[in-house]
């Protein structure tokens, strides 16, 4: 039985917005667009979310988490990122210790980025057994996760196109490899992982310049036979 979706709303540097759902609660993972255009995203549906899980504090994927707050919505996030926000009636959740809406069992990790207290969020539905990992910005995840059915991971650059770029400067490329993971090394990660069970793999917050979109699709296609892969742009 299949009951958990996975929308993307936004997926870039522009902004970053995910909701998942159970077919009864909604959770929406990052808010990094203004509260208007999230609202008018999500089909005016923010007051149906249970929940908000910000990863990190770049305004990216967490601009509207004060609005959000304000009008009513907890807001989940590392002790670290509600620090660096200053936003301190956000919910600090502790990696390793989940926290349940409805059938939906959501935990943090830690992953690896340029933020204060960086996370990614595992979520289980605990009535069919569907679990889906999310990972926006990550330099690379040390992890070997069981029984997956969905994996949202960040698949941001290309280091040849990243390489050949004209237009950014060494010391933003460098940032960019020690920040955000590149297409092979997510493929090396997803070979690691036992995807007996995993019905699709979506790919996060591409580079606009440093990604081909096209081609990723056919290349995890062809790697992941099987598997539907779902590339979310803008």
């Amino acid at each position: 039985m299949s009951n958990l979706t996975f929308r993307s709303l936004a997926s870039s540097s522009r902004g970053n917005a995910y909701m998942v759902s159970d077919g009864e609660t909604v959770l929406l993972l990052e808010c990094g667009l203004p509260y208007k255009k999230l609202a008018e995203k999500s089909g005016f549906t923010l007051m149906d979310t249970a929940a908000c899980f910000v990863t990190h504090e770049h305004k990216d994927h967490s601009s509207a988490a004060g609005q959000l707050i304000r009008h009513g919505v907890p807001v989940y996030m590392s002790e670290g990122t509600a620090r660096a926000l200053e936003l301190w009636d956000a919910e600090v959740i502790e990696p390793d210790k989940p926290v349940t809406f409805g059938a939906l069992r959501v935990m943090a990790f830690r992953v690896s980025h340029d933020a204060a207290d960086p996370v990614g969020y595992l979520i289980d539905d605990t009535r069919t057994g569907e679990r889906l990992m999310f990972a926006a910005d990550t330099r690379g995840l040390p992890y070997i996760v069981p029984r997956l059915t969905y994996i949202a991971v960040e698949c941001n650059y290309e280091e040849s196109l990243l390489a050949a770029s004209q237009r950014i400067p060494e010391s933003l490329k460098n940032r960019i490899r020690h920040s955000h993971f590149e297409v092979r090394d997510v493929i090396r990660w997803l070979k690691k992982q036992d995807l007996s069970h995993v019905m699709t793999i979506y790919l996060l917050h591409l580079s606009a310049g440093n990604s081909r979109a096209a081609e990723w699709q056919q290349m995890f296609a062809r790697e992941f036979p099987g598997i539907e892969i779902q590339i979310c742009e803008e």
